[in-house]
């Protein structure tokens, strides 16, 4: 074989050129497609595009690793509204923690290699339905074409449609007595309250945990308290 240096420069690269590599397997020396190569990368979970996860979809059991199926409905996106994946991704590592981080965002379903097959969820929950694998609640908000055997698909978070959890809910208080508040938004939020009249009223907050907080007035009135 010549030095590398030797052979002229390929200025018209496509996805059918070919570069000589090694197999892992037997350690033979073989030629390997550009486009394999993209798409060995584009589904081993080896690089991570703005979070985004590769899962492959089988249409029906108990999913291996890296893989998720539907836990009802057709393989229309439109008539799903439960999945199950598996906590290991194609790149045999364990990310629960991570699928757990999509629970209440709104979440893209996308083909691989086809990106006019897609979905637009809103995950409601995500909860353990036995070890190594999650059950994930779904609404469906648009998409287009259906769930394929065999295929991989990218999930990662989607801004459009999402607004933040805000709770809302009317109180008569005490004077100098604490109200508890479950706002139930897994955060500690930004709170307002306005009293009958319209009235923005300042009271003393204290957040208790991500769930609940109690507020204190040092006079009687009935309101409405916002939290966001």
């Amino acid at each position: 074989m010549a030095k590398i240096s030797t052979y002229n420069l390929d200025t018209t690269v496509s996805k059918n050129d070919k570069v000589i590599g090694t197999d892992s397997a037997g350690s033979a020396t073989k030629n390997f497609k550009l486009e394999d190569l993209a798409g060995f990368l584009n589904t081993s979970s080896l690089i991570n595009v703005n979070g985004q996860l590769i899962y492959k979809f089988v249409s029906s059991g108990t999913p291996n690793n890296g893989e998720f199926v539907k836990a009802n409905g057709t393989s229309a996106f439109s008539t799903i509204t439960s999945f199950l994946f598996s906590h290991v991704n194609t790149n045999e590592q364990n990310i629960q923690t991570y699928l757990n981080y999509f629970e209440d965002l709104n979440v893209m379903l996308t083909q691989t290699d086809d990106q006019n097959n897609f979905a637009l969820y809103t995950f409601n929950s995500i909860t353990d339905s036995f070890s190594g694998y999650s059950t994930i609640a779904v609404t469906f908000i648009e998409g287009n074409g259906t769930l394929t055997e065999n295929k991989f698909y990218a999930m990662s978070y989607s801004p459009k449609n999402q607004t933040d959890k805000h709770f809302v809910q009317s109180y008569s208080f005490s004077a100098n007595t604490s109200q508890s508040v479950n706002h139930n938004l897994n955060k500690h939020p930004a709170v307002t309250v306005v009293d009958s009249a319209g009235t923005h009223v300042v009271g003393d907050v204290q957040h208790i945990n991500e769930n609940q907080f109690n507020i204190t007035f040092t006079s009687s009135f009935s309101g409405t308290v916002y939290a966001n």
